[in-house]
């Protein structure tokens, strides 16, 4: 079970309450697949165990960290750049909880994402559960 976190556009306006075809979803799949790689290749993109970051924010304070307490793996959701300060502060708590080598490089690759989020101010924070 994963957890995708991924800087990118705000998304659009839904165009219209109909469903999708089958044919649309296909591309729609496919065009965010292909965004993805390009994200991952420009370090915009942090694909998380589940496993690895849950111990991890339970030694933090859990459901007590308002933007991570929230953060769901079966679900999805935006963060916008108003978060990026309690965000901050949210990772200082998980390096300061980080007890091996896994958390603690699941903490570097959250900060180098966060910095690359406040170098490229356009962008906001999707998360994708599995």
């Amino acid at each position: 079970m994963g957890l995708l976190l991924v800087l990118r556009l705000p998304p659009p306006r839904p165009k219209s309450l109909r469903r999708a075809t089958r044919a649309q979803r296909r591309e729609r799949h496919r065009a965010d697949a292909e965004e993805w790689a390009t994200a991952e290749e420009r370090g915009l993109l942090l694909d998380m165990a589940v496993e690895d970051l849950l111990p991890l924010m339970n030694a933090a304070g859990g459901n007590r960290l308002p933007i991570f307490g929230q953060l769901d793996p079966w679900s999805d959701g935006v963060l916008g750049r108003g978060d990026l300060p309690q965000l901050n502060a949210e990772v200082d708590r998980l390096e300061a909880a980080a007890g091996n080598d896994v958390e603690r490089g699941l903490v570097a690759a959250l900060r180098a994402l966060l910095a690359r989020w406040r170098d490229e101010p356009g962008l906001v924070l999707h998360w994708y559960g599995d």
